[in-house]
């Protein structure tokens, strides 16, 4: 994945859906949590932005009022954005929508196209992926101001994926259905490199994540799919940086 130049992502930068705050969710409180059935048809997007470091408070600041005008979008399932602790200006965003209609509203709205002028100048590149369902599993409050984020990116060997998919779905829904401390645990193949896996995770705090690794759905994740993983890259968000 390379950032684009300048001229590039200048060209495209319409095209591109954002979701603000130093990790920021658009789940509703009392929304339907997204199931296998609903997950189906969702239209997702995964994108990588490169924001100027000094310039990302500025980039917060004007993300409020385009996350308070998104949540009221009818469409919009989740949309969610993380910062990398580990490399200042990294941001990763996972977006959710009902269908792709709802992506196609959202794009047209106007605090949307607002917050997406005023932006401009603060990013130094992106990368936007189409991105198909592998499990979205989500409660349906929202999390605590405790939450912590934790985000992964993984590639599969092709010739073990459906095997893959099916363990990681079942590992999902036993976290959300079994887990007080697992707010959403979002799995989501790249529609052009199906066996390239990104997970966009919510927990109430550390210790629910701690705990989260000791389950036996967990474990058992973790030895079922130990030769099926060729790459790995995992993240974290700052603590505390969860918006609500």
């Amino acid at each position: 994945m390379v950032a684009m130049k300048a001229s590039l992502w200048m060209q495209r930068l319409r095209q591109l859906p954002f979701a603000w705050l130093i990790a920021c969710g658009l789940a509703q409180a009392g929304d339907p949590p997204l199931t296998a059935d609903t997950a189906s048809s969702a239209y997702v997007r995964w994108s990588q932005l490169d924001v100027d470091p000094a310039r990302m408070d500025r980039f917060v600041e004007l993300g409020q009022d385009n996350l308070r005008a998104s949540r009221r979008e009818a469409g919009v399932r989740a949309f969610y954005w993380a910062s990398d602790k580990d490399q200042p200006g990294r941001v990763r965003v996972l977006e959710v929508y009902a269908d792709e209609s709802a992506y196609k509203t959202h794009l047209a709205s106007a605090h949307y196209q607002a917050f997406r002028d005023a932006s401009r100048p603060l990013l130094k590149g992106y990368a936007l992926f189409e991105a198909v369902p592998v499990m979205l599993g989500a409660k349906p409050q929202l999390p605590p101001p405790t939450a912590v984020v934790r985000m992964a990116e993984l590639e599969i060997d092709p010739a073990q994926l459906d095997a893959y998919k099916a363990i990681v779905a079942e590992e999902i829904e036993a976290s959300i259905r079994l887990e007080p401390g697992v707010f959403a645990i979002y799995a989501v193949a790249l529609k052009e490199r199906p066996n390239h896996i990104r997970f966009f995770e919510i927990y109430a705090d550390e210790g629910a994540y701690l705990r989260h690794r000791d389950t036996p759905h967990f474990q058992k994740y973790l030895h079922a799919t130990q030769g099926m993983i060729v790459t790995r890259r995992l993240m974290e968000a700052p603590p505390g940086s969860l918006a609500r």
